[in-house]
């Protein structure tokens, strides 16, 4: 019994929801926020030669990658190249890189690819809010360690730039998304957008603000 009680704690706040303690309402919900976003959050991967002077590049030109096929349909798709290469000419034309057909300062190509990642997840604790009029309830319950290992795909995003003189590169960055079945032509556009900025924001290096 008593280890039992050990186990959980429970705070009970004996007033009306809409009056509860306005400061354990605002930690339970950044709590939970932040393991929202720590669970969504996805990393950008940059490096760079630190010789290049990147704000003397002015013009560029799109570079279709050379990847190898591959008997995936969602790598070896026209329809997400194309949404791919309008996104990148419409991020770059919006912070005034200007689009040239030949003798660019600099070329922009990409890679794709998918991957299978493994996590392992601990489902020993579980964090709740109940509410019965006129109380609420926040807890916390802690059990015995219990781990659930699964696998799931991403798809890997990486952008580069090369040189426009001899297409030797000189700036690179990529982030991933987890895939999910069912994906919409709107959706990927959607996630097309959020990538490439995420990305290209990095770009170029030590950027003036």
């Amino acid at each position: 019994m008593v280890a039992q009680q050990k186990q959980q704690r429970w705070i009970n706040i004996e007033t009306p929801f809409w009056k509860a303690s306005p400061g354990m309402l605002k930690r339970f919900i950044i709590l939970s926020a932040a393991l929202w976003v720590a669970a969504c959050a996805s990393r950008v991967n940059i490096d760079y030669d630190e010789r290049v002077n990147f704000f003397s590049l002015k013009t560029f030109a799109l570079l279709q990658p050379e990847t190898a096929k591959s008997g995936d349909v969602r790598l070896n798709n026209p329809l997400l190249a194309k949404r791919i290469n309008t996104t990148l000419e419409q991020y770059l034309e919006a912070r005034h890189y200007t689009p040239v057909s030949e003798k660019p300062d600099f070329y922009v190509t990409y890679h794709l690819r998918i991957k299978q990642e493994v996590e392992s997840r601990n489902v020993g604790m579980s964090l709740g809010v109940g509410m019965y009029y006129p109380h609420t309830a926040i807890g916390m319950h802690y059990g015995y360690p219990e781990y659930e290992v699964y696998s799931y795909e991403v798809g890997v995003l990486t952008i580069d730039i090369l040189d426009g003189r001899d297409k030797t590169l000189i700036w690179r960055g990529s982030t991933s998304r987890r895939l999910f079945d069912g994906e919409t032509p709107q959706k990927s556009k959607k996630i097309i957008n959020e990538v490439v900025k995420e990305i290209m924001d990095n770009f170029p290096p030590g950027k003036r603000k």
